[in-house]
């Protein structure tokens, strides 16, 4: 065990559909007597939809951000914010000079070395252990790198001194009070910040077409009328409410197709910054989950995870956090196939000293002849207020995503094993206090599009353009949808998020 902080090969292939074009020859009948909704493919709705719908529901990312109205609007492609730890600093003894094997008896003074020169007298100092509180003594002076400090325990017992095992190189020191006089003081003590950062990312954009020929519109024109609705895609909102007809297939599948991207994107995406094309324009790209999540916290495994060891590593996170109150310790496992089995695994192993309630495990089925037993663990509760959720994403266990596979089961990839960790809870931003979301998607502000261009037809009425209203000639035959969507991951604090992984040594 190790802590660090800082599929199935298909047997018959068969050829699907590529491009952003149809021509005659595909005869896709899919914009018969259906007329377009007016719906911005901005709205939180359509991101609702699409994540709701089984057909495209395997859009976690998507589902859990914009989905969830958890989006944010920039005005530019460059972001940043700031950060409080959630420690306050400490200052780390860099030389050893005190040469008392019992530093600090007889309430004597002696004299550590530390890498910070920001107390001074009343400061009380405590070193990694709380039951030696050290008032310091005048002011530190310069020695080298270091700031030498002068000490002295706040005790009344002669016979009580500091083990030297606490001023060795390397150790904590850190500010907890103040103590003066209590008449005619003029001593004030120094204050300590929590570390403040800023943090400094960017957003990517996609873009994705469908066009549609002349001749392969009056194809689907001429067609039995009776069977356009057929190709209408329906689709469900949270509530269960059926859209039958709130898009037709090709336009369902674009937007099925753009938020694909995303969600590649904001899971697997790496920030880049670089030219291409002619136009020498700039071409950005955000960083995604995984690469975020390689500042988090990293628990590796060799397939021998057990549930007192996620319990103690997950525990160990929040120990010490000012933000880590019981209520505060809910948390998501994402993982693939492997990973759910392996959680449910732990869990069960764990579970089996305790009877089995029959009605939690067997049902009666309606054939009174059949019974059904079996259950899988999904959510764990542990100490302290810890509470742990699995969810499973199929892109996990997708080879498109994630080729890699696993050196023995060579028929499952590597990443199916891989829980990671997400909170979307609350996080404030340094300086303003102002609370949100920890985990968001953002998008650049008017960097979103949803627009169709016509050529010899019109995509409003479904119809060719036989009246002399405006067309585009030398350009689309029939006409074009296009979209265009400005997005990328803000993780206020990636220290509340965390991944487990499976290593093979």
């Amino acid at each position: 065990m190790q802590f660090t902080m800082g599929g199935l090969k298909p047997t018959l292939v068969t050829e699907g559909f590529g491009g952003n074009s149809v021509n005659s020859a595909h005869l896709i009948r899919t914009y018969g007597l259906d007329k377009k909704d007016d719906l911005s493919v901005n709205a939180t709705g359509v991101a609702q939809l699409f994540s709701a719908t089984d057909r495209y529901g395997d859009k976690p990312m998507v589902g859990m951000t914009e989905a969830k109205g958890k989006k944010i609007y920039l005005s530019s492609n460059q972001y940043s914010w700031k950060l409080r730890g959630y420690m306050k600093q400490v200052a780390t003894v860099t030389e050893v000079i005190e040469t008392s094997t019992r530093p600090g008896e007889n309430q004597s003074e002696f004299q550590v070395v530390l890498n910070r020169g920001w107390y001074k007298e009343p400061d009380v100092l405590i070193s990694e252990s709380n039951a030696y509180p050290l008032e310091i003594v005048g002011e530190p002076y310069q020695k080298g790198l270091g700031w030498v400090y002068t000490l002295r325990i706040q005790t009344d017992d002669n016979s009580y001194y500091i083990p030297t095992e606490f001023i060795q190189v390397g150790r904590e020191f850190r500010k907890v009070s103040t103590s003066v006089v209590d008449e005619e003081n003029n001593k004030y003590g120094t204050i300590q910040f929590n570390s403040i950062f800023e943090l400094r990312s960017q957003t990517g954009n996609v873009a994705e077409k469908f066009e549609f020929s002349d001749k392969a519109l009056r194809v689907d024109k001429n067609s039995a009328k009776s069977k356009a609705l057929h190709w209408s895609v329906p689709f469900y909102d949270n509530s269960g409410k059926e859209y039958r007809n709130f898009m037709p297939l090709a336009e369902a599948e674009m937007m099925n197709q753009i938020y694909e991207d995303i969600e590649w994107s904001l899971v697997f995406g790496r920030k880049s910054l670089r030219n291409v094309g002619p136009s020498g324009y700039v071409k950005r790209t955000g960083p995604g989950f995984r690469q975020q999540l390689e500042y988090a916290h990293t628990l590796y495994h060799n397939n021998n995870l057990t549930l007192a060891k996620l319990d103690q590593w997950l525990n160990s996170i929040y120990r010490g956090r000012k933000d880590a109150t019981p209520d505060k310790r809910r948390i998501i496992l994402m993982t693939g196939e492997m990973g759910a089995t392996m959680f449910h695994n732990m869990v069960a192993s764990q579970a089996s000293s305790f009877l089995t309630v029959d009605t939690h495990y067997i049902e009666k089925e309606s054939d009174v002849r059949h019974l059904a037993f079996g259950a899988q663990f999904t959510h764990y509760k542990g100490i302290n207020g810890l509470d742990v959720t699995v969810m499973l994403n199929p892109a996990y266990d997708n080879p498109d995503y994630c080729p890699q596979t696993h050196p023995i089961y060579t028929d499952t990839v590597l990443d199916s094993w891989r829980m990671d960790i997400l909170d979307f809870g609350q996080a404030s931003q340094s300086g303003t206090e102002v609370m949100g979301d920890n985990i968001a998607m953002v998008c650049e502000q008017y960097a979103d599009y949803f627009f169709t261009t016509a050529g010899k037809w019109n995509p409003k009425t479904g119809m060719p353009i036989n009246d002399g209203s405006a067309g585009l000639a030398g350009g689309i035959s029939g006409y074009a949808t296009f979209v265009e969507k400005s997005f990328g991951l803000l993780i206020r604090d990636i220290s509340r998020c965390g991944s487990i992984q499976l290593r093979i040594s």
